[in-house]
């Protein structure tokens, strides 16, 4: 025992030793270095940082640093009840105020907000000459770019713009389209544009099905190069997620979640997350009053298996009267809802807070997290 007892004395002053000189060498760090090394690690990790030393937090969150790390949610765009975009902030920290006039960009009239993709935003707007264009920027570095005209003017499902900071710097416009199928409205096609080639394409649907937006739910997600939407599958009476390649060659579809209710399909640390309103009825299946209904949030960890996990469940009337779920925070199990004030809830501590008493919004949410650097894709 005496043994054992010394070895694990002498196990944990080695530990000591080893965090002391940890400690000692990044105190010797230049801080320039210091912060191109934090510049380089994932966001979450980034975050625990700031938990090392009083040094690390006023070098992570001094505004001069900022622009060079990597970048969370801030906050999301929304249209108030004139359709005019509105940003709500959802941090505490000191991030610039975001003038939603957009004043940089030139021959514009009021904006459509469409979408908006790791840092980027999609508007449609109207030229002096009376033209309908869609835009592309940057609301950080004010950077733009107007897409030439898809020579397209029929009846248009959803507009959405795919991009992905860590692949390319080069973006992608969907712009899907929708038909009738014994009264039912479905996808036929899109026109799909790349800001490398700087070229509309259009690719009929590659899916032999008719399958449409889903009216009960929102969200579309771009990821792996595939644009990801909440769809129903007519044939079949089924929600699913359907999925559109970049380029339009690749169509496919799998099951969503069932029995949940106004879902959002959001991307969070890297994979698809679905979150709705479920009902508990018990075991007889009488379907009155005393139903329970929850809040659930589901995670697709694996593409091949096409197979949900749940990842939490709660309540609903443990967190008070929801409006609408708005978005699931994309670097941590936070989901974030409203009801009047803008809440926030977090799945690890099961605890909800106020994040913003302006309740003011309306669909669609689009989360931001702000993009410093400067692209070739977007120029003048």
């Amino acid at each position: 025992m005496v043994g054992k007892a010394r070895r694990r004395s002498a196990q944990g002053r080695a530990s000591t030793r080893l965090k002391s000189s940890f400690e000692t060498a990044a105190e010797r760090l230049p801080d320039d270095l210091l912060v191109d090394i934090l510049s380089r690690v994932p966001v979450k990790s980034l975050c625990r940082f700031k938990c090392v030393s009083k040094h690390w937090l006023g070098l992570i969150d001094h505004p001069e640093h900022r622009r060079k790390l990597p970048q969370t949610l801030v906050g999301f765009f929304c249209n108030n009840d004139e359709s005019v975009i509105q940003f709500t902030s959802v941090t505490e920290s000191s991030y610039p105020l975001i003038d939603t006039s957009f004043a940089f960009l030139p021959n514009c009239g009021q904006l459509e907000l469409l979408d908006c993709c790791d840092g980027l935003l999609l508007c449609g707007c109207y030229t002096q000459g009376n033209e309908f264009r869609y835009v592309v920027f940057n609301p950080a570095t004010e950077m733009w770019v107007m897409l030439p005209d898809s020579g397209y003017n029929g009846e248009v499902g959803t507009t959405r713009l795919g991009f992905d900071r860590a692949v390319s710097s080069h973006f992608h416009v969907f712009v899907l389209l929708e038909g009738n199928h014994d009264s039912d409205r479905y996808i036929t096609g899109a026109y799909l544009y790349s800001s490398t080639t700087g070229r509309w394409i259009y690719k009929e649907k590659g899916w032999d099905r008719y399958i449409g937006l889903h009216t009960g739910g929102s969200g579309a997600v771009f990821l792996n190069g595939y644009l990801h939407l909440y769809c129903y599958d007519h044939d079949v009476l089924c929600p699913c997620v359907a999925m559109v390649h970049k380029e339009g060659e690749t169509w496919m579809f799998f099951d969503s979640p069932s029995f949940v209710q106004d879902a959002i399909l959001q991307q969070s640390q890297g994979h698809l997350h679905f979150a709705g309103f479920k009902s508990d009825y018990g075991e007889d299946d009488d379907y009155d009053d005393l139903s329970v209904t929850r809040i659930v949030v589901y995670a697709l960890k694996d593409y091949d298996k096409d197979e949900w996990i749940l990842k939490h469940s709660i309540e609903a009337l443990h967190i008070g009267e929801i409006d609408d779920l708005i978005l699931i925070h994309p670097d941590r199990n936070t989901i974030f809802f409203s009801m009047g004030p803008v809440m926030c809830y977090n799945m690890n501590r099961q605890q909800a807070k106020v994040v913003c008493n302006d309740g003011e919004c309306e669909p669609p949410y689009l989360p931001y997290v702000p993009l410093y650097a400067e692209l070739e894709s977007l120029h003048m």
